[in-house]
């Protein structure tokens, strides 16, 4: 089983409020069982996100405005690849630490290495010497091959895998299933389509679709 890194907050806050912020809320209580009672509430800028949600903690401030205090462990449940790095960039020039959170259900190995601020869902694997840059966002059944590796702000969605020696720059995304081969290279803020494979190297700023994968038109929305 991994070893869980345990937080040294006074209280932890989960950024972002939607679904994917309702999931990791338990998947930390899961991590942390001992610090549980720490997770205080959530920050999003939509104040009513959790209307009829059934989480039973609050939507304590807009993350574009807040001021960590001293003491604040801030966890990245964002998964929109366009704002991920934003509001995590955001609240770091304001002082904001991310916390690590890895699931006891993961599989990392001894020779992983995993940034920090990312999350590694359950049953995500990080394989020998595969390695995770900060914020970092790793869902469940996601895997890394033996020395893969993903830049910051990478997503990679549900069953999403990399195989060995596959590289991912930072803020790429990678949908449902999607899979880069060994060796191959995805340049940064490239978007990899569910269910497509990258079988080449993929420049910048590019969109692949099918099996193999083709490239499609030029991501223009770059993340400010």
């Amino acid at each position: 089983m991994t070893a869980i890194p345990l937080p040294k907050s006074k209280r932890i806050l989960i950024v972002g409020a939607g679904g994917f912020g309702r999931e990791v809320l338990q998947w930390a209580r899961d991590a942390w069982p001992a610090q549980a009672g720490l997770i205080a509430g959530f920050l999003s800028a939509d104040a009513d996100r959790l209307h009829n949600s059934g989480c039973n903690l609050p939507i304590l401030a807009d993350p574009t405005v807040y001021i960590p205090q001293p003491g604040d462990g801030l966890v990245l449940a964002i998964g929109i690849i366009e704002i991920r790095r934003r509001v995590a960039e955001s609240l770091a020039s304001r002082g904001g630490e991310f916390l690590t959170l890895i699931h006891p259900t993961a599989i990392v190995a001894p020779t992983a290495m995993v940034g920090a601020g990312s999350i590694v869902c359950p049953y995500s694997i990080l394989s020998d010497s595969a390695s995770i840059g900060r914020c970092v966002l790793l869902n469940y059944h996601a895997s890394l091959g033996h020395d893969a590796s993903a830049g910051d702000h990478a997503v990679l969605s549900p069953y999403a895998s990399l195989g060995g020696h596959a590289h991912i720059a930072e803020d790429v995304f990678m949908g449902l299933h999607a899979s880069v081969g060994p060796g191959k290279r995805v340049g940064a803020r490239s978007k990899i389509s569910a269910n497509s494979c990258a079988l080449c190297d993929v420049p910048a700023d590019s969109i692949i679709f099918g099996v193999p994968g083709r490239m499609g038109r030029k991501v223009t929305l770059h993340n400010s």
